[in-house]
């Protein structure tokens, strides 16, 4: 007699039966998984080899503090500023206690006569502040008491010892008063006792230059 099964009603399967599917589900479960993690893996490493999803970092050290419009001055034991040091952008180190300046102005006083002023592209300043460096083009001038300029210096790259008010370089240097020009390569200029010495190759033309 044949036996049908009832309608919506599925046979129990066999015992044998039972322990091959329980065999197979196993060993596909885990297969499974490890295809699973298998894919994931290789798509997170290809983002790591992906330079697009790379955060963005500084090139070098990162600044802890940054500032815009920087302005710091020395006072002196009187109570008279004896320099300023301004700045378009400040960024300061940690890891070295050193800053570094964007578009750097330094203006030295001087007792009852017109300040000099030292400006470039870029500033670097060392961890004890005794070091400025002004790199890029530089300018050095002091205006006459009226206003107008009386004597302007181009150069590049100066090394500026601000307590002791002297600055000096090894590049190309050119120096121009209302009466002069005078070139020459290297300077070593002190501030304070306006005072400028050109090291070699000095040229003076005497001619009337208009500077404003």
């Amino acid at each position: 007699m044949e036996v049908r099964p009832e309608a919506g009603v599925l046979p129990e399967p066999s015992p044998a039966l039972k322990s091959r599917l329980s065999s197979a589900f196993g060993t596909w479960v885990p297969t499974v998984t490890l295809v699973v993690l298998a894919v994931v893996s290789s798509l997170w490493l290809a983002q790591l080899g992906n330079p697009d999803t790379q955060p963005k970092r500084f090139a070098g050290h990162t600044p802890d503090l940054t500032m815009e419009e920087f302005e710091v001055t020395t006072m002196g034991e009187d109570g008279s500023p004896l320099r300023r040091l301004s700045a378009a952008y400040m960024a300061h180190f940690t890891d070295t206690k050193t800053k570094e300046l964007t578009h750097p102005h330094l203006v030295v006083y001087r007792e009852e006569q017109e300040p000099w002023h030292v400006a470039s592209e870029r500033g670097w300043v060392s961890a004890d502040n005794d070091v400025l460096m002004l790199l890029g083009k530089v300018n050095i001038w002091r205006n006459r008491p009226d206003g107008k300029r009386e004597i302007h210096i181009e150069t590049e790259d100066l090394r500026v010892l601000p307590d002791n008010e002297y600055a000096e370089t090894e590049l190309p240097v050119s120096i121009s008063t209302p009466e002069s020009l005078t070139s020459g390569t290297g300077m070593r200029a002190y501030l304070g006792e306006s005072r400028v010495q050109l090291l070699s190759r000095v040229k003076t033309t005497i001619d009337p230059i208009t500077r404003q």
